[in-house]
């Protein structure tokens, strides 16, 4: 048992997530009194929850994780699923490609999103669409430009260079708290207008209309050759932080849905 709080957070990748978690970790927990643990999973939390379903989630997922990997049982050395008050995983959309049929797919992400879906027990699961990409993907101020909105699934594997180039921020470890501000602003324009409203929803149209499976299903509903890009990480920070932060950092009444027609 350690003295201090931890708390998890599970990502797929090895080089861009822990970027954006440990900038996370720097600008708004900074002065928290627990520690962050980015543990990667070495392969994509699909996997993992199929791991865990097997056991009838009788294993916790840091036992599960401590297993994956050498370094993974380094990082939670002395450490076990009571020193962790909450856990929580970020997943890419388009990753479930190539290990589900198409056919399985909603069915699937739908059952992953209700295993996971408290940080204080299983763990929460946070979906970016198509990938953590999407967090670099925006201009300052504006929901978007229509046809920008959305990747086609044919052009995942050039996403991430599509995203570079439409970046005026491209380097995730560079983010203060004015760019984060910008990327909650345009957040909270994405998700109204995913949600079909033209006015920017309030933080209570919020609460009531887009947690994860609502944004998921939301996704399902578009025509299947298309992903609307949205990040898992503005979502993780306002469910964390809440009004405060949604009042802070939002500034628009008024998304470009009614000008673009995009959804």
């Amino acid at each position: 048992m350690a003295d201090k709080d931890y708390k998890a957070f599970i990502v797929e990748g090895e080089a861009r997530e822990p970027q954006v978690i440990d900038n996370i970790s720097k600008v708004f927990f900074k002065h928290g009194n627990f520690k962050i643990i980015t543990l990667p999973a070495g392969e994509n939390i699909y996997m993992l929850w199929k791991k865990l379903k097997a056991d009838d989630f009788d294993t916790d997922i840091i036992e599960v994780l401590r297993e994956s990997n050498k370094k993974i049982r380094e990082q939670l050395e002395g450490l076990s699923r009571d020193d962790f008050s909450e856990v929580f995983l970020f997943f890419d959309y388009d990753a479930h490609q190539t290990n589900l049929g198409k056919a399985d797919d909603g069915d699937v992400i739908n059952q992953m999103l209700e295993s996971f879906d408290n940080e204080t027990e299983n763990g929460k699961l946070y979906i970016s669409y198509p990938m953590v990409e999407a967090l670099r993907d925006f201009e300052a101020g504006k929901c978007g430009n229509g046809d920008n909105c959305f990747v086609e699934i044919s052009d995942l594997a050039e996403y991430k260079n599509i995203s570079s180039r439409n970046s005026l921020n491209p380097h995730f470890r560079d983010y203060n708290i004015d760019v984060w501000k910008e990327i909650i602003d345009v957040f909270s324009m994405r998700i109204s207008c995913l949600l079909g409203n033209a006015e920017v929803i309030s933080y209570e149209q919020y609460l009531d209309e887009a947690n994860p499976h609502d944004i998921f299903m939301c996704e399902q509903a578009l025509a299947g050759n298309k992903v609307f890009i949205i990040s898992a990480f503005p979502e993780f920070l306002v469910d964390y932080f809440g009004m405060k932060l949604w009042k802070i950092c939002v500034k628009h009444v008024k998304n470009q849905l009614d000008i673009c027609n995009c959804k």
